[in-house]
């Protein structure tokens, strides 16, 4: 039976290395030799880089790295898959995660991350608990604004009810990039309510600002806390971040 399960692993797996789940790897540095003892795997999915590296997880990923978490990171081609593709390679990624041994898998995604990670919210099981920061894909012409919001509607109007059992929605002020961040935090939270599903949404805080305010130094400070014991499991989760 091990060795069903060792070889099932490496299925789900795919091509590459030992070391790969699928189209994930461990963030460089992180021990993922045994999955049952740690808290579970926590999955950074990056934005958009054109011509320069994904950035890293934010700082604030690093108290999940304290309390136990394994941090692995969603490795998209270019760093701009089509989302639908990009939604199947995540779903696949985090079965191969769960067949690894890791107890719990939960999903941090900023902009185009957080909507590839939005799409993938149609797949029962996918995680189970998933932080959209500045969901985007859509760029920032007004003439793609109505697209941006119907398309952030439809992907919340086909996520599974058992998709994940907590849901963050992280918006900011001056974001170039949300169309609608009003209508997009009430979508949310009505989608979230029709689900019953524990969901958390940070709207537009005083600071920090703009489309990068995950990356921003002030926001481990601020928030980091919170979203930190939004993702421990031992207590019920927080309803707001101050």
């Amino acid at each position: 039976m091990r060795l069903a399960g060792l070889l099932l692993a490496l299925l789900l797996a795919g091509p590459g290395t030992a070391r790969s789940a699928g189209p994930l790897t461990p963030v460089p540095g992180q021990d993922t030799a045994s999955p049952g003892a740690t808290t579970g795997a926590a999955v950074w999915l990056h934005p958009y880089a054109p011509g320069g590296p994904a950035p890293p997880p934010p700082a604030w990923m690093d108290r999940l790295s304290a309390a136990g978490w394994a941090l692995w990171q969603f490795d998209r081609t270019g760093g701009r898959d089509p989302l639908e593709e990009g939604a199947q390679r995540l779903a696949k990624g985090t079965a191969a995660l769960r067949a690894r041994g890791y107890r719990r898998v939960v999903l941090v995604g900023e902009s185009r991350g957080a909507f590839v990670a939005l799409v993938a919210l149609r797949q029962s099981g996918l995680a189970d608990a998933v932080v959209l920061a500045a969901p985007a894909a859509h760029g920032t012409s007004a003439e793609r604004r109505a697209q941006a919001l119907a398309d952030f509607t439809r992907a919340l109007e086909a996520a599974s009810p058992s998709a994940a059992p907590r849901m963050a929605l992280l918006l900011f002020r001056d974001d170039a990039w949300d169309p609608d961040p009003a209508a997009r935090a009430a979508l949310f939270m009505g989608a979230m309510a029709r689900q019953g599903v524990a969901a958390l949404v940070l709207d537009r805080p005083e600071a920090p600002v703009g489309h990068g305010g995950l990356q921003a130094e002030a926001f481990d400070a601020l928030f980091g806390d919170c979203l930190a014991r939004f993702l421990d499991f031992a207590d019920a989760p927080p309803r707001a971040c101050p």
